[in-house]
């Protein structure tokens, strides 16, 4: 994968993607061709000066720069080594806010997918305290408050892609994540590692550019069979986004796990949601409802408690917070994983995928606050701790 990428968002910003075996000699001479082809200075439009280079592997070539006349644009679509452009979009984290807790409380979601169909008692979450051992999320968000106590020294930032700010969460909603993903008190997975590679900054605001940048450092890093990805997010569909993750998981063998959205819409009309090849997940309530707010249809693999959940927080070492969201919901699932991962060998990241499915609660979810759709999957997320037992 070869990226080529603006260091700004201020303007109007697009990302080409090139043929297949098109690589970094391919996008290094587009790049030059300002200063080597003396024709483009006679055209009516005006050439980028700068476009930066970033490189994974021969097959992937993108680059992206800040391109603000249409003219050259329609001229990139005409070069034989262009596949297709695309504006470089905002995503956002998929949240509701609420209030600030500093108290600790259990959490009713864990206590949800931990039981059946008593709904009623949700006071108890039996769990296996090595859940997660060995196994590496990889938390691509706001970043992550790494000193909380309910990471211990289990957390890490792992690189930070947002130009205007530091590794530091500035926002919580990557902390909120990765508590329900492998907090100790928090989360599912109580003995993953959680490594921060942070692309959205304090308004939970990221673009298309820092995914691909995101993504591209964990196919570097991750291990495959050990490794999954959490990705709270949506935006406008994209189909570079699709092409990416889609390497990342069929190619590199890395489970995605993505929020469905918050759009009160069909899941299928976003990314990274509609991506076939990721695990999309939707939110439901205290009530077995599809809140009204979340994403639905046959894009959304399953669903998992996502309104009024409890997580770490940031601004100290013991802060937690409430929100509501698909973003919520995610990291359920993220947590499932991790701990599937941490007692079983999958021979693909479908059969992960399909384990999980498999286990979920089936037809108890009500659909009466969402928006209509052709079908939907009307499965909660579950995990039998006892299961986990070797």
């Amino acid at each position: 994968l070869y990226v080529v990428y603006a260091k700004t968002i201020d303007q109007p910003t697009h990302i080409i993607k090139l043929k297949s075996m098109m690589n970094a000699t391919t996008a290094y001479t587009l790049s030059r061709k300002k200063q080597d082809d003396p024709s483009l200075y006679r055209r009516s439009f005006s050439v980028p000066d700068a476009i930066d280079l970033f490189a994974l592997d021969d097959n992937f070539t993108v680059m992206s720069g800040i391109f603000s006349d249409n003219a050259f644009i329609d001229y990139l679509h005409d070069q034989y080594a262009v596949e297709y452009v695309e504006p470089n979009h905002i995503y956002k984290a998929q949240v509701q806010y609420t209030n600030l807790r500093t108290e600790v409380a259990s959490s009713w979601g864990l206590a949800r997918i931990n039981t059946r169909y008593e709904r009623n008692n949700l006071s108890h979450y039996t769990f296996d305290e090595f859940a997660g051992e060995g196994v590496h999320v990889y938390v691509l968000d706001t970043g992550v408050n790494i000193a909380h106590v309910d990471f211990g020294d289990r957390a890490t930032n792992e690189a930070n892609f947002v130009e205007e700010e530091g590794p530091t969460d500035l926002g919580g909603h990557g902390t909120h994540v990765a508590g329900k993903i492998a907090g100790s008190l928090y989360g599912i997975a109580k003995k993953a590692n959680v490594h921060s590679v942070k692309i959205l900054n304090r308004l939970g605001d990221g673009a298309l550019s820092n995914i691909i940048k995101g993504i591209s450092h964990v196919i570097t890093v991750a291990e495959p069979g050990k490794s999954i990805i959490n990705l709270s997010l949506s935006g406008p569909k994209s189909q570079l986004i699709d092409d990416i993750l889609t390497k990342v998981v069929v190619d590199h063998h890395i489970p995605v796990f993505v929020a469905a959205g918050n759009s009160a819409s069909d899941a299928c009309l976003f990314s990274p949601s509609s991506n076939p090849h990721v695990f999309s997940v939707g939110a439901s309530d205290l009530n077995d409802d599809v809140p009204a707010y979340s994403n639905v249809g046959g894009c959304v693999q399953l669903y998992a408690p996502g309104s009024e959940i409890e997580s770490t927080w940031i601004n100290g070492q013991n802060q937690s917070k409430i929100l509501d969201g698909t973003s919520m919901a995610n990291p359920h699932v993220s947590g499932i994983a991790a701990a599937l991962l941490s007692k079983r060998t999958y021979a693909n990241v479908q059969e992960l995928y399909q384990a999980i499915a498999l286990t979920a609660t089936v037809n108890t979810l009500s659909f009466k606050w969402s928006a209509p759709v052709v079908s939907n999957n009307n499965l909660l997320a579950f995990i039998n701790s006892y299961d986990l037992q070797e």
